[in-house]
C-alpha cells in the first residue's frame, strides 16, 4: 500500500472509531520521511453548537508533556547547569521523601523516571490551588508503596519536582522555559499553557446511564511539568515529533545534543504491568516509554486530562511519528488508533483492534456497576452525632484541606470548586451521592464503592475523616481542625 491509499485507509478507521466508540471528535496527524503526512481533525469539538474539530483545534496534552520537561532538564544538563545523577538534595537542600533514604539519594534520572516508591497520589493536587514550591514540600508527608528505585510507578509529582528544579537553578518559570527553549524554536505557534477560547476543544464523558456528558475542568496548572497546563494542536505536534526522529535538531538548529536526548529517551526502569504501560516488554525512560510494536522500536506516551484522551508515538527505525486525541476519554482509544495508523503505513495485520479496545471497556464498566453495587450496608442505622457536629475543616499534612458543610440538611465535601453531597451509607460513613462527573470504567474515590468513614476521639467527638484517595495505600486519615 502506497503512502496515499494509507492515509485514505487512515480516514476510514478514523470514522469508524467515532462511530463505534461514540467519540464527538478527534485529531490525528503523521510525519513520515521528514515530511507532514497527515494532520486533520474528525467529528465535533462542541456537540451542542456543532461545531467541527480541526486539525489546528487546541486539546491539552496532558502526560505527554513529560517528554517536554524532560528534554529541558537535559538542555539544561548540556549547559551544566545540572546533572542526571547529582542527588535532589544538591538543588533543592530542602527536598524530603517520607522514606529518608529515597530523600537523600533521589536523583533527577529518579524523578523522571518515576521510581521514587510513590504511587499516583493525584487528588493531593487535583483541584487544590498549590504552588509547586508548596507540592514539593509536601512530598515529605505521602505514604511510598515501593522502596527507593524497586519499581516504576506512573504518577507525576516527581517529574513536577524535575520541573521545579529546573526553575529553581535557572531563575525562570517553567511555562517561559519551555516557550524559549522548545515552542518557540519549533514553531509551535498555537501551543500555549491556558485553554484557548478559540478553536479548542470541549469534553464529554458518561454517565452510569450511558448518557453523554459536557466534563467539567479540575485546577491542574500546579503540574504543568507533567501535564497539568499545555494545549497544542496536532499540527503543531508534528514539529515536537519531527524535532526528536531528528535526534534533536529542528530545521538547522540542534536545541539539544543527540546522545543527551538519546539518553532522554533510553530505558531506565522496566514499566512491567502498570496500567500505564503499552506493552508487557516497555520500559519507562525519562518521559517516554520504550518498547518494541510489530517488531519495532518505539516511543510513546499517552495523556488523560479533563477527559481528553491523547497518545505520541515515534518509530525511529521508519522515521514516522504518529500523535492522535479524542474528545471522549472514557474508552482510552489514543494509543490503539496511533498503532492502527503505523500498521496500515507499514502492512502489518493489526495487533489488537478498537474493538477489542471497546470490549475491555465494557467490561471495566460492568465490573464497576458490580463493585458499587455489592459495597455493604447495615440497614437502619443512624449517625452517632447531630450534622452539625460533622461539619467542619479537616486536614492532612500532604493533602491540604477538604471542608465539609451542611447545605440543604445534607453533608456537602468542598474543595476549591469541587462540590459532592454525601449520602449516609450506615453508623458514621457515607458516600458520594452523585458521581456522575467521574469516569464510570475505573475505580475513583468518589464512586459509591468508595466509603468516608468519620471517627470520634476519647471524649466522643467527631475528630477525623477516614478515606482512600490513594487505592495503592491505606486510607488517608484528615483530621478535624475546626
Amino acid at each position: 500500500m502506497d503512502l496515499q491509499q494509507a492515509i485514505d485507509s487512515i480516514d476510514d478507521l478514523m470514522s469508524r472509531a467515532l462511530r463505534a466508540g461514540r467519540i464527538p471528535g478527534a485529531g490525528m496527524a503523521i510525519v513520515a520521511q521528514g515530511q507532514i503526512a497527515l494532520s486533520r481533525g474528525y467529528g465535533f469539538r462542541d456537540l451542542r453548537s456543532g461545531l467541527p474539530l480541526t486539525a489546528d483545534t487546541a486539546y491539552p496534552i496532558a502526560s505527554t508533556t513529560k517528554a517536554l520537561n524532560a528534554t529541558l532538564i537535559g538542555m539544561l544538563v548540556d549547559e551544566g547547569k545540572l546533572a542526571w545523577d547529582t542527588p535532589v538534595q544538591e538543588y533543592l537542600p530542602g527536598f524530603r521523601l517520607k522514606d529518608p533514604v529515597a530523600g537523600a539519594q533521589a536523583t533527577l534520572r529518579d524523578l523522571l523516571s518515576l521510581r521514587t516508591g510513590l504511587p499516583r497520589h493525584d487528588w493531593m493536587w487535583l483541584e487544590n490551588p498549590l504552588t509547586r514550591a508548596e507540592l514539593v514540600h509536601r512530598l515529605r508527608y505521602l505514604e511510598p508503596f515501593a522502596g527507593f528505585r524497586e519499581k516504576f510507578q506512573y504518577h507525576n509529582m516527581t517529574a513536577t519536582t524535575a520541573g521545579y528544579i529546573a526553575e529553581v537553578v535557572t531563575g525562570k518559570g517553567w511555562n517561559d522555559l519551555i516557550q524559549e527553549r522548545l515552542l518557540t524554536p519549533l514553531q509551535m505557534q498555537r501551543t500555549g499553557f491556558a485553554n484557548p477560547t478559540d478553536n479548542a476543544t470541549l469534553s464529554y464523558h458518561e454517565d452510569s446511564n450511558r448518557n453523554l456528558l459536557l466534563s467539567e475542568r479540575f485546577v491542574t496548572d500546579v503540574t504543568a511539568p507533567s501535564g497539568g497546563v499545555i494545549h497544542s494542536t496536532v499540527t503543531d505536534m508534528t514539529r515536537w515529533m519531527l524535532f526528536n526522529l531528528n535526534g534533536g535538531t529542528y530545521g538547522s538548529r540542534a536545541l539539544i545534543q543527540p546522545k543527551t536526548l538519546a539518553e532522554v529517551q533510553a530505558p531506565q526502569m522496566p514499566a512491567r504491568t502498570d496500567p500505564s504501560c503499552p506493552t508487557p516488554n516497555a520500559a519507562y525512560a525519562m518521559g517516554w516509554f520504550v518498547d518494541t510494536y510489530n517488531g519495532r522500536a518505539r516511543l510513546t506516551h499517552g495523556g488523560y486530562l479533563h477527559d481528553v484522551n491523547s497518545e505520541v508515538s515515534l518509530h525511529p527505525q521508519e522515521g514516522i511519528g504518529i500523535v492522535s486525541f479524542t474528545n471522549f476519554g472514557c474508552p482510552g482509544l489514543a494509543r490503539t488508533l496511533n498503532q492502527h495508523a503505523y500498521d496500515l503505513l507499514m502492512g502489518f495485520p493489526t495487533e489488537y483492534s478498537f474493538e477489542n479496545k471497546l470490549a475491555d471497556y465494557e467490561k471495566n464498566v460492568e465490573q464497576t456497576r458490580v463493585r458499587n453495587a455489592s459495597l455493604e450496608r447495615v440497614e437502619n442505622t443512624s449517625p452517632s452525632h447531630p450534622l452539625n457536629d460533622y461539619a467542619g475543616t479537616y486536614g492532612h499534612p500532604g493533602y491540604g484541606i477538604l471542608e465539609v458543610r451542611i447545605e440543604d440538611r445534607e453533608l456537602v465535601l468542598r474543595r476549591n470548586t469541587l462540590m459532592l453531597r454525601l449520602q449516609h451509607w450506615h453508623y458514621d460513613a457515607w458516600v458520594v451521592k452523585d458521581a456522575h462527573r467521574f469516569v464510570i470504567h475505573a475505580p475513583h474515590p468518589f464512586e459509591r464503592a468508595n466509603r468516608w468513614r468519620f471517627e470520634t476521639n476519647a471524649e466522643g467527638e467527631i475528630a477525623g475523616l477516614v478515606v482512600a484517595l490513594e487505592p495503592a495505600i491505606a486510607p488517608l486519615r484528615f483530621e478535624k481542625t475546626s
